[in-house]
């Protein structure tokens, strides 16, 4: 056998080895896989914050008996029957044995609170403390899924009072709300100086 022909047989060995080789690494070999990009949860908008606080609120199934002001109630619980106060919001006096007429805008109080809320089937939201040295349940009201707290409020008809640790869950809201109403001079606020920080003062007619 001559050695060219050796030559050629070594060589084309050679050349298989190799080509087997280069498609084994091609197999073996990936390509650069694109970084992972991680997203951080983005903010809550304010609708998606509402509803996670309103899915936190606890609320208990109730009927409203009788309305006596603006601001308490005498509702059935349970079978249980209660009087409850309104948390956070003071509407002026129109049943008060200690105060001999109606302060303004109370009488208009109350029959708000009687058209919207007699008879009604009602929710109502506790605080932290449930009641008041009077015995009263204190709470948020829901009528129809709109809390009557807020509403008096939006109406003129009350004042953001009684705030007292560690019942304020609300207070921040309440005050954003009573402030509109101040501005529109709607309701109590229409007569200037009657609603203040410490109670209504009616003025004093010559």
């Amino acid at each position: 056998m001559s050695k060219t022909y050796l030559l050629k047989i070594c060589l084309a060995i050679t050349l298989i080895l190799g080509t087997a080789t280069a498609c084994t690494f091609a197999e073996q070999s990936t390509p650069d896989q694109a970084p992972s990009i991680t997203t951080s949860p983005s903010p809550k908008s304010d609708a998606t914050a509402k509803n996670t606080e309103e899915d936190n609120r606890s609320l208990l199934d109730a009927k409203v008996t009788r309305v006596v002001d603006g601001d308490t109630m005498k509702l059935t619980i349970d079978g249980k029957k209660e009087t409850v106060r309104l948390l956070l919001v003071d509407t002026p006096e129109s049943v008060n044995p200690n105060i001999p007429e109606p302060q303004p805008f109370s009488i208009e109080a109350s029959d708000y609170a009687k058209k919207m809320l007699t008879n009604k089937d009602v929710q109502i939201e506790l605080d932290v403390s449930e009641r008041d040295k009077y015995g009263r349940l204190l709470c948020y009201l829901y009528i129809d899924g709109k809390m009557f707290n807020e509403l008096l409020l939006e109406q003129g008809y009350a004042r953001v009072s009684y705030v007292f640790a560690p019942n304020t869950k609300y207070v921040d809201q309440f005050r954003a709300i009573q402030d509109k109403a101040r501005e529109q001079g709607i309701g109590i606020w229409s007569i200037e100086n009657y609603a203040q920080n410490n109670g209504f003062h009616v003025p004093k007619t010559k």
